[in-house]
């Protein structure tokens, strides 16, 4: 009965938050609107927000309780061959994920990401080394050589 409630409860929860980052959405495209109405813009999304997750925990609440009390379980009564017993992990070994953007990443082939052993040494960590265009001031005269100011031309924040 615990497998079919965290089932029930899984799905549920799945559905909601779905609809609730839907209507964040719609609430995030609206809601500069208010400052028309002399109200500030972020403390109504927080506000809104809040009272939105507050009754998405309800609604996950409500629909638990209304699927799990209508949910019917029908045992398998056939005997099914009896499948291989899985190999035990190894005790007293600890893995630790990778730090950086590469953690949890998947190859286009499907495959995970290779993980480093965790009896591996670290690599040596390599110093950053700034580029040239990265020094250059905003005042300072562009190096496309276009002849205007770098602020004006590729430093041109969009």
């Amino acid at each position: 009965m615990r497998l079919v409630e965290r089932e029930v409860m899984l799905r549920v929860i799945d559905q909601r938050w779905r609809e609730h980052l839907q209507d964040m959405d719609y609430l995030r495209e609206g809601i500069n609107l208010r400052a028309m109405g002399q109200k500030d813009p972020l403390t109504e999304w927080q506000r809104e927000g809040f009272d939105m997750f507050g009754q998405m925990m309800e609604n996950i609440a409500r629909d638990f309780v209304k699927h799990v009390t209508k949910v019917n379980v029908k045992v398998n009564t056939e005997q099914q061959p009896a499948a291989p017993a899985p190999e035990p992990e190894p005790k007293n070994v600890e893995y630790s994920a990778p730090e950086g953007p590469q953690s949890g990443s998947v190859l286009g082939d499907g495959a995970p990401a290779a993980q480093p052993r965790p009896n591996q040494p670290a690599a040596p960590a390599k110093p950053i080394v700034k580029s040239a265009e990265a020094r250059i001031g905003r005042n300072d005269p562009c190096p496309c050589a276009s002849g205007k100011k770098y602020k004006q031309c590729h430093g041109r924040r969009s």
